[in-house]
């Protein structure tokens, strides 16, 4: 067996609720696709100080059997300010997978999921009234992100609602560093509808061959109360100048605005 471990090749870097673990979940029935030590790594985002090599080693062998891909999930990626430049440092030719969503239902699903943590969890109860609170609990940490003086804050990370929903401001700064045919965007709806015509699609980007999932269950799903129409209304208009921003970049239309 060659010592010689695998490199990734690509990364799943968000959004966070949009699809990433059924994702990754279906890329591991793959046989040329290789698991890392868990989905979300967070060495680029969280564990950057850790160094590359401890990055790499948690990449698993390269047993020499056809063509093996390797790769990870960490959906804070796309947001994260400042993670686009590192893995560029590393990996210019990383292939880039895009899961988007609606962003109020992102938005929505997200201030579910902190209400439900075991640790840490979102102690205020209305999503309405977190999302009027977001810019002042997230903008300091953000600040001190961008001057290098935290690698996250807990913030940032877990009550940026509406922030995290901006895709054309953080795909922007990612085509900064990647070329536009490094990125494979999909939208959730098409992906959780159409799965197995997605996937193939995912496929083809990763140079793997086009062998279905036999399992696509939806993975980490949960039920909450639905959104109003009063609130959704309400929440749609900041992200209508974002919107033509995606449009520009994806080269494609999204029906959310």
């Amino acid at each position: 067996m060659s010592e010689i471990r695998l490199k990734p090749s690509f990364l799943i870097i968000g959004a966070q609720k949009a699809g990433t673990t059924s994702l990754f979940h279906y890329l591991g029935q793959h046989p040329d696709f290789i698991l890392t030590r868990g989905k979300e790594i967070h060495f680029f985002d969280l564990q950057y100080d850790k160094g590359i090599d401890w990055y790499e080693q948690l990449f698993p062998e390269n047993i020499g059997s056809g063509h093996q891909i390797t790769g990870e999930a960490s959906p804070y990626y796309l947001f994260h300010p400042i993670v686009q430049e590192r893995v560029h440092r590393h990996y210019r030719g990383m292939k880039l997978i895009v899961l988007l969503r609606d962003p109020v239902d992102r938005a929505y699903a997200h201030f579910q999921m902190e209400r439900k943590r075991k640790r840490d969890a979102e102690p205020v109860p209305s999503f309405m009234q977190a999302v009027e609170m977001e810019a002042a609990r997230i903008g300091e940490e953000e600040q001190k992100i961008l001057r290098g003086e935290i690698q996250s804050g807990t913030r940032f990370r877990n009550c940026s609602y509406m922030k995290r929903g901006l895709y054309g401001q953080q795909l922007q700064r990612w085509r900064s560093f990647f070329p536009a045919n490094q990125f494979l965007l999909l939208k959730s709806e098409d992906f959780f509808s159409s799965t197995l015509t997605c996937m193939e699609n995912v496929h083809a980007f990763l140079g793997i061959r086009n062998i279905p999932p036999a399992n696509i269950s939806p993975q980490n799903t949960n039920e909450y109360p639905a959104l109003s129409v009063a609130d959704r209304n309400k929440l749609k208009d900041y992200f209508s100048e974002d919107g033509l921003l995606l449009q520009k970049l994806a080269g494609t239309h999204f029906s959310w605005w």
